[in-house]
């Protein structure tokens, strides 16, 4: 074998060797490896600590800035009631204990507002233990007065996809019919969480649903005070982010789609919120402070609206022409205002904050709480005595509210004392007797044919609906003294489907159904 020249390799090593921009390069690539590693590192460690959004917040349902839609959820334990609230807020806010700028944390309530006022959202705290108590109860009716003193829009029942037990039953009839009452029923959905079969697939979430109000009592109640509408039913599928199930992110986003559809449709106009004494008291007595915040927040989106950014126009010769120099002039004007308005505005949450903590501290506003928390237990403990199906499912929540029945303060007993006696319903005029009676009225006033009354009503124009609005004006013109509250039942018999409108179809199902058959008996 001859022998290798050792000049000659040599030469090849530093042929082979990379040179000075090379070496600069490889550098370089190294560098921006180490950075992307930090960045992504950094990303990692603020999704696992951070409260920022960890997904996209948009969705194609945008509910107005400033329009407050009041939404309070509630159900039992475990039902995945903050993993709710977290999903409709965009972070993890209401299964933290800490405070933030857009959470405001009571007793039994915690309430989360957008950054733009579209939607308020309230966590019932308490009211899903399995060993509720009348304390809880009492602070539940006084939080939720001063969180949402105008009412509340969209009730959410929060059910998780499993057998109903009595407790939970029990529980969303004392809320419903007894705590809030009945009027609150107009406003409830139910929200079946734990739902990834149903989540998107509507056909056999309806089948699901008539085959449990078939065998199960218990839903067939909560299929009962939705008023049978299954499309008050919305199925969601809300796996945690840092599980290992597949299509996390896309599955979270649909359900989230879902529920703004919800709130997108949710017939305002015609529905509206609940309320009870102890939030229109709180709205009495804030009225002042209420009225000025609401003026400062309109003059904040009106201006965050117009300083929208606009597109410059640039000068090729770098003279700035006179018409830019104004509209920089203006820009800075408008920036501004726009300050002074979320100053001004946050002067105005403070002092509405102050007020509320008057309000909370107040003697009497204490024990008409106290009061009607004890009204509403021992109404929901008399009407189920006896050996019923209900009965039996009410004994254990019973057993634990009957323990701290004791209401012993002055105030209570003054309050009790001094209150008036509440008007007995007329036995002979059920709710569903009174809309009857009006619907005959309708009946009466119209002698068009549905499809010629739809055309009228402008449902063949525009979307080919009729609106909420539009449906209140109609009852509103034949039955003037109909109540919001009646008008928000009909609402719900004409819209079945429950996408915020009426078409030919419901419409003319609505007269055969109710209007034409009113009077008949």
């Amino acid at each position: 074998m001859g022998q290798q020249c050792s000049s000659c390799n040599q030469k090849k090593e530093l042929e082979d060797a990379p040179g000075e921009s090379d070496v600069k390069a490889i550098a370089e690539e190294a560098q921006a490896l180490a950075a992307e590693m930090t960045i992504a590192e950094a990303e990692a460690k603020k999704r696992k600590g951070s409260k920022e959004p960890k997904e996209p917040r948009e969705t194609q349902w945008v509910l107005p800035p400033g329009g407050k839609l009041n939404v309070m959820m509630f159900g039992m334990t475990g039902a995945g009631k903050s993993a709710l609230g977290n999903l409709i807020a965009g972070q993890d806010i209401f299964d933290s204990g800490d405070d933030t700028a857009s959470v405001t944390n009571l007793d039994s309530i915690m309430r989360y507002e957008a950054d733009d006022g579209s939607l308020v959202v309230l966590d019932t705290i308490g009211l899903g233990d399995t060993e509720i108590d009348q304390s809880k109860v009492v602070a539940s009716i006084r939080d939720v007065a001063l969180s949402a003193p105008n009412g509340v829009d969209c009730l959410l029942y929060v059910m998780r996809n499993a057998r109903i037990t009595d407790d939970a039953i029990s529980r969303l009839i004392y809320v419903t019919e007894y705590l809030w009452g009945d009027e609150s029923l107009l406003n409830l959905y139910i929200v079946v969480t734990y739902a990834s079969k149903y989540a998107n697939n509507r056909l056999e979430a309806d089948d699901w649903i008539q085959r449990q109000v078939e065998i199960n009592w218990r839903f067939k109640h909560i299929y009962s005070i939705v008023g049978s509408n299954p499309r008050r039913f919305i199925f969601v599928d809300n796996p945690d982010l840092e599980s290992l199930e597949p299509r996390v992110e896309e599955r979270r986003r649909q359900s989230r789609e879902s529920l703004y559809k919800l709130f997108w449709h949710h017939p305002r106009e015609a529905v509206p919120p609940f309320t009870q004494a102890m939030m229109k008291q709180v709205a009495e007595l804030t009225k002042v402070e209420r009225e000025e915040l609401e003026k400062k927040e309109k003059q904040l989106r009106g201006l965050e609206a117009s300083a929208k950014p606009k597109a410059k126009k640039t000068s090729v010769t770098g003279v700035v022409p006179a018409e830019l120099k104004k509209s920089n002039s203006l820009e800075n004007s408008q920036s501004q205002n726009l300050q002074q308005a979320k100053e001004d505005y946050k002067k105005a949450q403070l002092a509405m904050q102050v007020r509320l903590k008057e309000v909370k501290s107040n003697k009497e506003f204490q024990a008409a709480a106290q009061e009607h928390a004890e009204r509403a237990t021992d109404r929901f403990m008399n009407d189920f005595k006896g050996d019923t199906e209900k009965a039996k499912a009410a004994t254990r929540m019973l057993s634990s509210l009957s323990k701290r029945l004791s209401f012993n303060s002055q105030a209570a007993a003054k309050a009790k004392s001094t209150a008036k006696p509440k008007a007995k319903a007329d036995p002979a005029m059920s709710q569903d007797e009174q809309l009857k009676v009006i619907l005959n009225k309708v009946r009466k006033a119209n002698k068009e044919t549905p499809p010629a009354l739809f055309r009228s009503l402008g449902g063949w124009s525009g979307a080919g609906a009729i609106s909420p609005m539009v449906f209140t004006t109609f009852l509103l013109k034949h039955v003037p003294d109909i109540t919001q509250q009646q008008i928000g039942a009909l609402w719900w018999r004409a819209d079945t489907n429950n996408d915020g409108q009426v078409d030919l179809n419901e419409f003319k199902d609505f007269f055969a159904k109710y209007v034409e058959t009113a009077g008949t008996d």
